[in-house]
């Protein structure tokens, strides 16, 4: 199979609610920092309980696939964010709520 990324328009804080961050071969969950997180047919933090929907990974940055074809074999049901955008946004509205006293 081949992939290819697509756009379209989420809500960032849906996005931020329910992401898991990975590395090659364990996650960690940014609501409760939990880590060593076992990645195979993940739903939910097992710390927290929070639902995951979205996942990422810094290893991923500069168009390296290797990473998102072995987490989507593990996480099938999940949506891969590409963390260049998601850090570009999520950085953007900390900025913004910096200047929104």
């Amino acid at each position: 199979m081949e992939y290819m990324r697509v756009w379209t328009e989420i809500e960032v804080d849906d996005v931020q609610k329910h992401i898991i961050m990975v590395e090659d071969k364990f996650g960690h969950c940014p609501g409760c920092k939990q880590i060593g997180i076992e990645l195979k047919d993940l739903k939910k933090c097992p710390g927290c309980g929070r639902e995951f929907k979205y996942v990422t990974s810094k290893d991923a940055k500069s168009g390296k696939t290797e990473i998102v074809m072995r987490t989507k074999k593990k996480l099938p049901d999940l949506i891969f964010v590409d963390y260049d955008d998601y850090d570009r946004v999520t950085g953007k509205k900390k900025a913004e709520s910096l200047f929104n006293i």
